[in-house]
């Protein structure tokens, strides 16, 4: 979720925005001094602050206290815009009914954002029919990577190729990247690799939402290109492509590379993938302690 545009009538969140990325050599003290200036931030009623300050504290791993912060402002002030990044902050503590109800203010809400993460999560937990609904509505609504998880709901989970294809060709816009990396997914599940290669290689290019995730692993997968793999997985992370540091962990990690992989797979674990928490829990003995809420 964004955590807002940089406004001036928000001096606090401003001086957050600009201190966070030079975080210094105490990494604790600066998160304690972001944290610090939010609450300030919060309490004068500046817009951005819920959603920065709930941010701020997932950088750290503080998933309860980021939840503390959202909770109130989601359901009992309806923020519409803050229910997604509520609902999967609380899905990946184990809340799963406190997650639904966390969504649910979104859909009800209208927000795009919010109604694809919901999608997700009923398709994550086999509810098919009601993510279908719920991902075609966020289509509708214009969220970036709402067909692309609708498309592949038809693909994978429903087996239905021609369905996906149909609905990948219909929803194509260059506009929108994540549009491509669907229209991909349909061309590649028809052997039509060269054709899914550009596709992948266009939505890159064009800044779509996961979709240097995508190219990196038909790279490897497809071309055996290991070093643009990697190139394409560090983009993703660069760039902050949603879970991208487990996928460049789990790269480095199939490739031999295990200490390399670690800080990757810590950072997802304190984010809350579970994911990367077993892979530390079987691979890296005693690391996976501290991630557990």
């Amino acid at each position: 979720m964004a955590d807002g545009a940089a406004s001036g009538a928000e001096p606090l969140c401003d001086e957050v925005r600009r201190r966070r990325g030079t975080p210094g050599a105490d990494l604790d003290e600066h998160h304690r001094e972001l944290v610090a200036l939010l609450r300030r931030a919060f309490a004068s009623g500046e817009p951005s602050a819920p959603s920065l300050l709930a941010t701020v504290h997932l950088d750290h791993g503080e998933r309860r206290e980021a939840v503390d912060v959202l909770s109130p402002v989601v359901l009992g002030h309806r923020r519409a815009d803050l229910a997604g990044l509520l609902g999967e902050t609380l899905a990946a503590m184990g809340d799963q009914a406190g997650a639904e109800q966390a969504f649910l203010v979104g859909l009800d809400g209208g927000d795009p954002g919010a109604m694809n993460d919901y999608g997700v999560f009923l398709r994550d937990r086999g509810r098919t029919q009601e993510a279908l609904y719920v991902l075609d509505r966020a289509v509708r609504a214009g969220d970036d990577l709402a067909p692309l998880n609708l498309v592949a709901l038809h693909l994978e989970e429903l087996d239905d190729p021609a369905t996906a294809t149909d609905l990948a060709e219909r929803l194509l816009d260059d506009a929108k990247p994540s549009t491509l990396v669907a229209l991909a997914d349909c061309r590649l599940a028809a052997e039509r690799v060269e054709e899914a290669g550009e596709l992948y290689r266009r939505a890159a290019d064009g800044g779509g939402a996961c979709a240097h995730i995508y190219y990196g692993w038909f790279l490897r997968d497809r071309h055996d290109d290991l070093a643009g793999a990697e190139e394409q997985l560090r983009r993703a992370h660069e760039v902050g492509e949603p879970g991208a540091a487990f996928h460049v962990a789990r790269f480095l990690f199939d490739h031999g590379r295990p200490d390399d992989a670690l800080p990757y797979f810590e950072e997802a674990a304190w984010h809350g993938d579970p994911d990367a928490v077993a892979v530390l829990e079987a691979e890296y003995r005693g690391l996976v302690d501290e991630y557990d809420d």
